[in-house]
């Protein structure tokens, strides 16, 4: 269970108990210089910056985060991530900047920082066990197109059919464990396979649906077992992909719900946000895991 609204207000009242916390997680309370990793330092005079004995330059536990240069409080800043870690469907920026008395443009900007530290990196260790793999698209229905749009379709004797101007979407999800999702501009084999094979041990058995861009990876994995949806074949014992299927009406819940629309160049941050979710939905420190991924600066 995340951290609540009350909590994180109780837990860090003011600028101070912020600062606090993040030289604890960043530096163990031993300032180290950003610029020329030296610990001779001494503390500015009514301030949260450290003055460095070594090039002289003075910096705080902010720089190389995505705290540094704000204009806003840090406890605004816990407070947008204890709002966003608390909502299951997602959370718009017209609510978040309702929430912290913020306009919706500095609402968004707050979002979209934190959905960059919930990125898992490339790091992470292989998958194993039953892996489920599908692809779905994300976009707006053919009705809901311009009538300008529609009428250039007509215009050029276009048909729009099923996923046209949608986003395609691919999912691996380990059985009780961890998902990943990554926009694809075309759902091919050519373009999918990489990210299986980067994704997943070879001594996995994955489960897919018979779509195309899936053949061959039997040759590649140690077990590849197909469900032929077609033939209203959706289990075989314990191989089905129900669980990433579940995922995804989840996922568009949310996207539908409380988006309503996001363009192609930002929809991979979203998805960032519901991966950072979904894999660590039964840790109960998940508010002090995002935080110590934003201090922990390279």
């Amino acid at each position: 269970m995340e951290m609540n609204i009350i909590e994180t207000i109780n837990r860090f009242p003011d600028q101070s108990s912020c600062i606090a916390y993040l030289e604890g997680l960043r530096w163990q309370n031993e300032p180290e210089c950003p610029y020329c990793k030296s610990k001779r330092s001494s503390k500015r005079h009514e301030t949260y910056r450290h003055q460095c004995h070594g090039c002289n330059r003075s910096y705080s536990v902010l720089v190389g985060t995505i705290f540094e240069s704000t204009k806003l409080p840090l406890t605004q800043w816990f407070l947008a991530i204890s709002l966003i870690l608390n909502a299951k469907k997602g959370l718009s920026a017209r609510q978040l900047s309702r929430d912290l008395g913020v306009n919706r443009k500095t609402g968004w900007y707050l979002q979209m920082r934190i959905r960059k530290a919930m990125q898992e990196g490339e790091d992470v260790s292989l998958f194993k066990g039953i892996v489920e793999i599908d692809e779905t698209y994300i976009g707006g229905k053919k009705a809901n197109h311009s009538k300008k749009k529609r009428q250039a379709r007509r215009d050029n004797k276009l048909q729009i059919t099923g996923y046209q101007d949608k986003q395609p979407v691919i999912g691996l999800l380990e059985r009780d464990g961890r998902i990943r999702l990554q926009v694809v501009d075309k759902a091919h084999g050519v373009t999918i396979k990489p990210i299986i094979e980067k994704t997943v041990s070879k001594d996995a058995t994955i489960v897919t649906d018979g779509f195309g861009g899936y053949a061959g990876l039997s040759k590649i994995f140690r077990e590849h077992q197909v469900l032929n949806k077609d033939k209203e074949q959706y289990a075989r014992g314990k191989y089905h992909t129900n669980t990433i299927e579940g995922f995804w009406t989840l996922l568009k819940r949310g996207i539908y719900g409380q988006y309503h629309k996001i363009s192609a160049r930002y929809l991979q941050s979203y998805l960032d946000e519901f991966t950072f979710k979904y894999n660590h939905r039964d840790n109960r420190l998940i508010f002090d895991v995002l935080i110590n991924k934003i201090a922990a600066v390279t």
